[in-house]
């Protein structure tokens, strides 16, 4: 699991830097929201990731725990923010009407739902292992399960 941290790590920062000078670039035309991501939460997941794969950086526990708790509350932020205001529903209803011109409209509701599947995939796959280390630094292999279990409230109290 150590060899998966490390590989994945050093390409979500070769990731990071080939992506944030053409980004910068477009600073005018970026939103607030995107700003405080590529310049605040970026470097936050690259930190965390390269954290839980190498062990280089030893931050406080309970500063690994808010970066965690503000991070997850952005992710969400973030998510909405490009579901509701780049008009993503506006975007998909394009292409389903694209899709329907060119084949049968059960064919076209079917590859569209696919579309979406794989973007959902691919965007968890840049967005959860992030989020997955900052736990990790946290609260080490302690299970998130364990952490929310009511036995464990009553045993701490």
């Amino acid at each position: 699991m150590l060899f998966f941290w490390r590989i994945y790590a050093v390409a979500y920062l070769v990731f990071a830097a080939a992506i944030l000078p053409p980004t910068l670039g477009r600073f005018s035309h970026l939103s607030p929201i995107d700003l405080i991501d590529l310049l605040v939460f970026m470097p936050i997941a690259v930190v965390g990731l390269w954290s839980a794969a190498y062990r280089h950086l030893s931050l406080p526990t309970n500063t690994w725990k808010m970066l965690l708790f503000i991070s997850v509350f952005w992710r969400a932020l973030f998510v909405g923010n490009i579901i509701l205001f780049n008009d993503l529903i506006g975007k998909v209803h394009a292409g389903l009407v694209f899709l329907n011109g060119r084949m049968a409209p059960a064919a076209a509701n079917g590859i569209m739902v696919m579309i979406l599947a794989v973007g959902f995939v691919l965007g968890s796959f840049v967005v959860v292992p992030p989020l997955i280390a900052l736990y990790r630094n946290a609260y080490g292999d302690e299970s998130l399960l364990k952490l929310m279990s009511p036995m464990r409230a009553r045993q701490t109290a």
